[in-house]
């Protein structure tokens, strides 16, 4: 099985490029030296895109490129939604017209919800985002969903990985440089390894019906895939520094510790796009199409990745 990676220098696209492979998938990477989507037009990155898929012929495409600035997105709304809106419609259209069988996982984010629900939220629950990065976000994932029915949307909430910049770094790199943090702690939803993403990316790669299935219905192909469980901010900021706080590398260099995190409100925080304070998704429907029981604790996934991340000093 060939896989082409959109995205390979990001930290999701990243950990896709590294385990890969040892699922028996071999890939092909495509970084911004290779496609800028900032810049050209959907006639320059449609040639692109055919010479990639003609010279590598993937079994899949894996669209992790995206704008993830939230709030610059804020000042910057038409390159986001050039990045996250218009690029997957030229993706898709790309993928249906020069590689018929190959299948499209485009990931998208929690952020398409408005975050004012009691339950986690379910695929056919109303979108309303907040932000323009979420609104971009949203309009990839209708273009995907429309331009073929060889594609497949997966949202994620609170990415998190080895490689790249990510709140669980930051935390760590602030409570090395501070006495004190403050943390949001009414934001609910649930952190989402990289590796983690991965393995569930592979199941749906290997599933034996996702390449022949017939499912015109773009509701059908739309499903969230998180860990199971649920945090806040301020609890998660707690984990990052407490695994920090057990490696000898920082454990004369933390200022503050576990108990030195704040607990504060959304209002005591307020940043230039809205955050959903439900970012929590319901992940049953991928458990069903699956045929599997529940997907692993968050806890446990997310323990492992921030161990990673304090053995290489936080680094990017």
């Amino acid at each position: 099985m060939r896989a082409l990676i959109l995205g390979s220098s990001g930290q999701l696209g990243w950990q896709c490029i590294r385990d890969l492979p040892g699922y028996g998938v071999s890939v092909r990477g495509v970084d911004r030296r290779v496609l800028d989507v900032s810049k050209g037009n959907a006639s320059d990155w449609l040639q692109r895109l055919q010479r990639e898929l003609e010279a590598f012929k993937p079994h899949w495409v894996v669209n992790a490129l995206a704008y993830t600035a939230v709030d610059r997105a804020e000042d910057e709304p038409s390159l986001a939604r050039q990045v996250n809106g218009e690029f997957p419609r030229v993706l898709a259209k790309a993928v249906e017209r020069f590689l018929p069988g190959c299948q499209l996982l485009h990931c998208s984010t929690d952020y398409v919800f408005d975050g004012l629900a009691s339950e986690a939220y379910r695929e056919a629950d109303q979108t309303k985002p907040l932000s323009v990065y979420g609104q971009s976000k949203l309009l990839g994932e209708d273009a995907v969903l429309a331009e073929t029915d060889r594609s497949w949307v997966l949202r994620f909430s609170w990415v998190v990985g080895e490689h790249g910049q990510n709140f669980a770094k930051t935390i760590i790199r602030l409570a090395c440089e501070r006495d004190q943090l403050r943390v949001v702690g009414d934001q609910y939803g649930v952190p989402s390894p990289t590796s983690f993403l991965v393995r569930e990316f592979v199941r749906l790669m290997r599933h034996p019906q996702a390449a022949e299935l017939d499912r015109p219905n773009p509701a059908q192909r739309c499903f969230h895939v998180v860990p199971s469980g649920e945090t806040n901010w301020h609890r998660y900021a707690q984990l990052c520094i407490a695994t920090a706080q057990d490696h000898t590398l920082f454990r004369t260099k933390l200022k503050a510790m576990p108990d030195n995190v704040i607990r504060i409100e959304t209002k005591d925080y307020p940043t230039k796009a809205r955050r959903p304070q439900n970012a929590r998704l319901n992940c049953d429907a991928w458990c069903a199409f699956h045929q599997i029981s529940s997907l692993p604790d968050w806890l446990q996934e997310t323990r492992t990745v921030l161990k990673n991340i304090v053995n290489q000093g936080y680094r990017t």
